[in-house]
């Protein structure tokens, strides 16, 4: 399960990757735990490294990795060929000469729709947050100086861009790097330790070539209540209340909703409620699922509940709603 504050995203976005592995379509040398691809990381060997792998594709493809979220920051690099990436509204092409870092409540997707010809390495590393307010703790196998890592949190924390051009010093470690996936054997994983650290090190230079001030606003509680509410319209069938929302961005329901009127001027279970009729309205008129079944989807139990607050919402019954949704356009006069 991939998940981050502003939503779960229950289906595995690395699929099509494991199946064109699989397939032998693709070249991959990976190490992962849980729900990630590769080899599975023994229980003490780099602990908080969720996955790090490196695929290598000569053709184009016909799939990619929708939009997701990791539970861990991801760093991506490219070494050879090009391929499409996005963040958020932010799309850009990776070619050699760029890295990208996604925090765990940034979606993100990898080909825009599909993968292209490219060599691409990444590593997933849990900080112990998953939201913008929470502090980071990196692993300890991370090599670097515990200053240069609350340095390098600073910089990420204080900024929301994914995408960066890199220079010599950078190029070089993910050569290493992808040197060190593509070598598997003794001391594998410590190898593959080192390489990272040596990447996150580098980062730091790169950010710290950015003349662009950390915004304070990227780690404040109320970038948390609008990166939750942001994700909240995938998340509709969930049992929500107000407390449970509040919890979720590690916030009172007083300060919670007070946020919430800030960002939507509503309240916050008027604003779910809002979304869960849009949902509705998808389902009604793109479905031929039951009421019911609508009902569970946008997080009713009683289906008669649900067509009540259809009803309150949109000055009409569900399956009226689905019969204009339905009906063909009148003739041309």
């Amino acid at each position: 399960m991939f998940r981050g504050s502003d939503g779960t995203y229950r289906d595995d976005p690395n699929a099509p990757l494991r199946r064109a592995g699989a397939r032998g379509d693709i070249g991959l040398w990976a190490w992962g735990r849980a729900d990630y691809p590769g080899l599975a990381l023994e229980e003490g060997v780099l602990p908080g490294l969720l996955s790090t792998g490196l695929w290598e594709v000569t053709a184009d493809q016909d799939w990619g990795l929708d939009w997701h979220l990791n539970e861990g920051v991801e760093v991506t690099f490219v070494t050879h060929g090009r391929v499409g990436f996005a963040s958020g509204a932010t799309q850009h092409e990776l070619g050699r000469g760029w890295i990208t870092v996604t925090r765990p409540w940034q979606r993100h997707r990898v080909g825009l729709p599909h993968v292209t010809a490219c060599t691409l390495g990444w590593f997933v590393v849990e900080v112990g947050a998953q939201r913008p307010n929470q502090a980071w703790s990196w692993p300890p196998w991370v090599a670097l100086p515990q200053a240069d890592l609350d340095h390098l949190a600073g910089l990420l924390r204080g900024r929301d861009r994914t995408a960066w051009r890199i220079g010599a010093g950078m190029e070089q470690a993910v050569d290493r790097l992808e040197l060190a996936l593509r070598s598997p054997g003794q001391r594998a994983t410590s190898r593959l330790g080192l390489r990272m650290s040596e990447v996150l090190l580098e980062l730091v230079d790169v950010l710290e070539g950015e003349d662009v001030a950390a915004d304070p606003y990227l780690t404040s509680a109320e970038r948390t209540v609008e990166v939750f509410l942001a994700g909240l319209r995938t998340r509709v069938a969930e049992p929500w209340t107000v407390g449970s929302m509040a919890e979720a961005c590690g916030l009172g329901r007083t300060r919670f909703t007070h946020h919430c009127r800030q960002l939507v001027n509503t309240t916050p279970l008027e604003y779910l409620t809002g979304l869960r009729m849009e949902h509705g309205l998808r389902l009604l008129a793109g479905t031929d699922a039951t009421v019911a079944d609508i009902a569970l989807s946008c997080g009713y139990s009683s289906s008669q509940y649900f067509a009540t607050v259809f009803r309150q919402h949109f000055d009409r019954t569900p399956l009226a709603a689905r019969r204009a949704a339905t009906r063909p356009p009148p003739a041309d006069a």
